[in-house]
């Protein structure tokens, strides 16, 4: 191996540390905990061209959209006449030239040497308020865009080091929490200027010209595994289709469908089926649908892989305008993420039965997302809480499904703890727990369980927001496995639930209410009657399932005498006639 092969390979690796201290520098300068707990954001490194060169951990639909900031700004700033000089950094949340939402700032600082562009450092984070009808920017009423905040073209944030105090005015005069959301800014302009610092060593130690091989080098690796990946997968068209509930002003539910094609080149996903946009805040735009289509191709291929734009060249996504899933102005995407998460389920439900080593049965899908909003009594200031909420997966062909964990494409997210909460908000978090009460998908493997979480609010008053899904049509199963539950959101006074549902606009919560958080539970694999009766046992000892589950959904018989076990003769015959019971049903 020669000199430049070797110091190709460090500086290959140094660009993907760059990109993960990226996101390490903003968790610890972040001010809020959807930030630095929760950790809603991405960093990533780019070449001149706006090309993925390295991106750090963050949550997986933001996988496809970094490279688009980078090219989207460098557009803007030729085509507006912005100037570009060394320590410029700027900022932009426009959804239909960046996906996502509002809420989603991003911020790009092209990295000169010397005199030169030779990177771009992108970052993009969720900002808890941007303005809008409704505390915290998102929520199921908006009918177009203007309702929903501030829409930030490419500006200057930072020009030539200097803070430009005229844009930072604008963004902070059209925010409830003005201190947070600078303190978030800067802790994500702070990590450009980090990655700006890096690249520089490198360049000062290798020389211009080997890091840009390196980088197109390092796109070039990702070229070739993700042909490898595609060869190895099995080849033909596939189909899922899903039902989205229906929104205030909708006459009925929408049927969103996706056509999957595997070759040995390509994955191809096509929308084109779906209806038009619709005025609720459900659209996702075209950035939006290409990187669930990224999430789920890298799912399926390689999870772990160091991402790149070479890698992702194998994705090609056909999905016409002015669509549910390719939206144009002024169409409304605060809760964007739901119609994003279910293209990602879409493509999931088509291939899951083909592939099981690779994916479950249905998981809750909704991100189960809140936000509660009010003055603090304690210190007097305004707060916004807005976080993701975990739920149940789905049972794979092996395993039963996980309990409590995040949606898919919000993968690398964490949940608030409960310190955290309690520390910054007047909320007292008085459960958190397996969602028993809702229960799970049945099945030879059973789907795992969402989480109830149950919040006192301590604050004179407050609003609530949510915008959710899977509050009708519950998780699919797979070959005989059985749907799971739905997501919901209850509000109860004095003991007695006054709300029960998964959309509200700025409902009016009293002191001492509870916001009661519920997301359901994944779905089953195979049939229920060949669930080992030893695991519906366990499943009993654990208090997940009582008896009469056991036995009318399993044909378990279980003695709970001194020490809980099954009877195996009275299950066998039970199984036996359960089966008859069905065949009967099907020939009915």
């Amino acid at each position: 191996m020669t000199k430049d092969a070797v110091s190709i390979r460090i500086i290959k690796n140094s660009l993907d540390n760059i990109a993960k201290e990226m996101f390490w520098a903003t968790i610890k300068t972040a001010m809020s905990s959807i930030i630095y707990e929760t950790y809603d954001f991405a960093p990533a490194l780019t070449n001149a061209k706006g090309d993925l060169i390295s991106i750090g951990t963050g949550i997986p639909v933001f996988l496809g959209v970094m490279p688009i900031i980078a090219k989207a700004v460098m557009e803007d700033i030729e085509k507006h006449n912005l100037g570009l000089s060394p320590g410029d950094i700027f900022v932009i949340n426009d959804p239909y030239r960046i996906s996502t939402h509002l809420n989603d700032v991003a911020l790009a600082m092209p990295i000169f040497y010397k005199d030169e562009v030779i990177a771009i450092g992108t970052i993009r984070g969720h900002v808890n308020d941007v303005g809008g009808m409704n505390p915290g920017s998102w929520g199921p009423n908006a009918t177009e865009i203007y309702q929903e905040g501030l829409v930030i073209p490419t500006s200057h944030f930072y020009r030539q080091g200097k803070l430009n105090k005229e844009i930072a005015r604008m963004i902070l005069h059209n925010t409830r929490i003005p201190d947070f959301v600078y303190g978030d800014l800067e802790a994500l302009a702070a990590a450009l200027r980090y990655a700006d610092g890096r690249i520089k060593e490198l360049c000062d130690k290798y020389g211009v010209e080997l890091v840009r091989e390196a980088m197109e080098d390092r796109i070039n690796d990702g070229r070739i595994i993700a042909k490898n990946r595609l060869k190895e997968l099995i080849k033909g068209e596939f189909f899922a289709e899903e039902n989205i509930e229906k929104y205030e002003g909708m006459k009925e539910d929408l049927r969103i469908t996706a056509k999957v094609k595997i070759t040995d080149d390509k994955f191809i996903v096509d929308f084109t089926d779906n209806p038009p946009q619709v005025k609720a805040p459900i659209n996702t735009t075209f950035a939006g649908i290409y990187t669930a289509v990224a999430a789920a191709f890298t799912a399926v291929t390689e999870p772990h892989v160091a991402l790149n734009q070479g890698y992702l060249e194998s994705i090609e996504v056909i999905c016409p305008e002015g669509t549910l899933f390719n939206a144009r102005p002024p169409a409304p995407v605060s809760c964007y993420w739901e119609t994003t998460f279910y293209a990602v389920d879409l493509i999931w439900k088509a291939l899951a039965p083909h592939l099981p080593d690779k994916f479950t049965a249905g998981h809750f899908l909704s991100v189960v997302s809140e936000t509660l909003s009010m003055i603090d009594p304690r210190d007097g200031r305004y707060k916004i809480l807005c976080e993701p909420n975990p739920g149940g997966w789905g049972a794979g062909i092996d395993k039963d499904g996980e309990s409590c964990l995040v949606s898919v494409a919000d993968g690398e997210t964490y949940c608030h703890p409960v310190e955290v909460i309690e520390r910054d908000y007047p909320i007292r978090v008085e459960c958190m727990k397996f969602n028993l009460e809702d229960g799970v998908g049945h099945g030879m493997h059973r789907g795992g369980f969402g989480m109830r979480k149950d919040y006192r609010i301590l604050a004179d008053e407050a609003n609530l927001v949510c915008s959710i899904n899977r509050i009708k049509y519950p998780p699919w199963g797979i070959e005989g496995g059985k749907d799971g539950s739905c997501n919901h959101i209850v509000v109860i006074r004095d003991g007695k639930d006054i709300w029960d549902g998964g959309r509200a606009s700025n409902f009016p919560v009293k002191k001492g209410d509870i916001v009661s958080i519920r997301s359901g539970g994944g779905a089953g694999w195979g049939n229920p009657l060949d669930r080992e009766p030893s695991l519906v046992l366990e499943d009993y000892k654990n208090g997940l399932i009582d008896i009469e589950t056991a036995r009318e959904n399993y044909g378990v018989i279980i003695i709970d005498l001194k020490t809980p076990s099954v009877d195996l003769e009275a299950t066998k015959k039970l199984r036996e006639q359960m089966r008859k019971n069905a065949m009967k049903s099907i020939s009915i």
